[in-house]
């Protein structure tokens, strides 16, 4: 009993002196976010009224009031970036393979339709493909952009960075991935870019919060996305979000769809909100 008392009391002190140290320095602000109100992210293009991570629904999306385009990126094996949320093409082509052994050429033989799984009632018009990245970055030059670096290797990395210097889309960019060894890697590479939080650094995040120590974390991402439940947990907190404020760090929440729950969101001020419905959520927002 002794021993545990001591335990106790030592673990106590450890943990007010670490609610006593001081904040870890505020990320700096950047130019991809603006002033205004919640921004609309349209997630995967907008997947819910056209085919997800095309070039078709991304101007559909931004036709809506869409702020920033969501998509995920996959590298050929040609050494394409495609636009494209899984590793293989089955779930929403009329085809199949995997990316990383197909060419750009062999992938684009193929129609895009909706996802089988969420959207296997919905139709779609003939002839839309899998596009490239850069084919994105000509047609909408203007546009921003949430990327998400969906192999765990590190060689998209390295194109998505060229890319960038090439098309001069720094500034209109904000690069995430779940793999925070991928994300470290494109930081060294490309450090003019800003990123998001990877997986585990997500989690650390969290934990800090939960702990009432989130203004203890360093974080090397300008913003993070998280979902409002995950297994079962609620992760979108007001302590994570107020926890992000502090460190001047943006709070996107993933993926949602409802009315009722984007308008808790913007009321527990979230910073953007990831949806299929980027016309909806559009809607309740104030005008201007």
């Amino acid at each position: 009993m002794k021993i545990f008392s001591v335990f106790m009391t030592g673990s106590l002190l450890v943990y007010l002196l670490l609610l006593s140290l001081p904040a870890a320095e505020p990320v700096k602000d950047i130019p991809f976010y603006k002033p205004t109100s919640v921004q609309v992210i349209a997630h995967g293009s907008a997947r819910a009224l056209l085919p997800g991570n095309t070039l078709e629904a991304a101007v559909n999306a931004l036709r809506l009031g869409t702020d920033i385009l969501e998509l995920d990126i996959h590298l050929t094996a040609d050494s394409q970036l495609v636009v494209r949320h899984d590793e293989m093409i089955d779930t929403t082509t009329n085809g199949s393979g995997l990316i990383a052994d197909m060419t750009l050429a062999e992938i684009q033989q193929y129609d895009v339709g909706f996802h089988e799984v969420d959207f296997p009632d919905l139709t779609y018009p003939a002839g839309i493909v899998v596009p490239t990245l850069e084919s994105l970055f000509i047609r909408l030059p203007e546009s921003r952009y949430l990327i998400e670096l969906k192999p765990e290797g590190t060689a998209a990395a390295d194109h998505l960075c060229q890319l960038l210097n090439r098309y001069k889309l720094t500034e209109q960019v904000v690069i995430g991935s779940f793999h925070s060894s991928v994300l470290q890697y494109f930081r060294q590479i490309c450090p003019q870019v800003p990123t998001s939080l990877g997986q585990s650094e997500v989690a650390l995040l969290v934990v800090l919060s939960r702990l009432g120590l989130g203004h203890l974390f360093n974080s090397p991402g300008v913003s993070v996305q998280l979902p409002v439940v995950y297994a079962g947990v609620k992760i979108l907190t007001p302590a994570v979000i107020e926890a992000a404020h502090q460190l001047n760090m943006r709070v996107d929440a993933w993926t949602v769809n409802d009315v009722g729950l984007m308008q808790k969101l913007i009321d527990d001020r979230v910073d953007g909100i990831i949806t299929d419905r980027p016309d909806v959520l559009r809607s309740i927002l104030p005008r201007g």
